[in-house]
């Protein structure tokens, strides 16, 4: 857990002394400020929202109780009030006070007090934490499913319809608004562009190596170098294509290496 911010706030220049010597004792303890009456415990509240505050109730100018209604609710810190009198106990927990320390009060019953504060401030992160978390997880199934890429093709050919593996396609060939898809010694045309082709297939799979060509990456064997930067790209099939400059960088990128 990381370390508790506190603010301790109290006229008397004795009571704030024992309130700090006693949470300098706690290793999860970070005080964050000191303040000596209620005009400064508000600047302070507002400038490090602090999870804990010890507050003195009795300060000049203005009271622990006015305080509080100084600050927001949802910005208000876990708040343990510290006064010399009793009478104040239950004003206090009208406040919304987390505890009431009555001065003098001992070692035992400011640990008490604190342990109080950290339950408080251990179940208030918990519960952030669990409506972060439930939140991230609503977006997340909140958020539309990406299409999957496809599998097959289907392929309507003189009055036939065919379903075409497209792991068996071992290049695709611009033809017009058409494609040819060619699969060993077969081809099929297809009614896509390359580019509308390519945003539906796997791009682990096809890569784009000319405007007018995709190629199915697991059938190529070889790049022969071309002049001007080309280069010929060699399939299981015998098949020559050409990987253009154009292309080059996303072929690259499928490589995840320079050529």
């Amino acid at each position: 857990m990381e370390n508790i911010r506190v603010l301790v706030v109290d006229d008397e220049h004795p009571a704030r002394t024992r309130i700090l010597d006693l949470l300098e004792k706690q290793p999860d303890v970070g005080i964050v400020g000191v303040g000596r009456d209620g005009a400064e415990a508000v600047r302070l509240i507002r400038q490090h929202a602090p999870d804990l505050l010890f507050l003195d109730i009795q300060m000049p100018g203005m009271n622990g109780f006015e305080v509080l209604k100084q600050i927001a609710p949802e910005a208000a810190p876990f708040t343990i009030f510290i006064t010399g009198y009793d009478h104040y106990a239950i004003p206090a927990f009208e406040a919304s006070a987390l505890d009431y320390l009555l001065k003098p009060f001992s070692d035992e019953r400011f640990e008490a007090a604190l342990e109080r504060g950290r339950k408080y401030i251990r179940n208030r992160a918990a519960g952030e934490l669990g409506r972060r978390f439930a939140s991230l997880l609503d977006h997340r199934m909140a958020r539309p499913k990406p299409a999957p890429y496809l599998e097959r093709l289907l392929i309507k050919s003189s009055g036939r319809v065919v379903f075409l593996d497209v792991g068996d396609i071992d290049w695709i060939e611009a033809a017009g608004v058409y494609v040819n898809l060619h699969a060993g010694n077969k081809e099929y045309l297809y009614r896509a562009t390359v580019g509308q082709l390519q945003g539906r297939l796997d791009p682990r799979k096809f890569v784009r190596v000319h405007r007018s060509t995709m190629v199915n990456t697991s059938r190529i064997v070889e790049l022969q170098p071309r002049t001007h930067g080309d280069y010929a790209v060699i399939l299981k099939t015998g098949t020559e294509l050409s990987l253009s400059r154009g292309y080059r960088s996303e072929f690259e990128n499928w490589l995840r290496q320079p050529l």
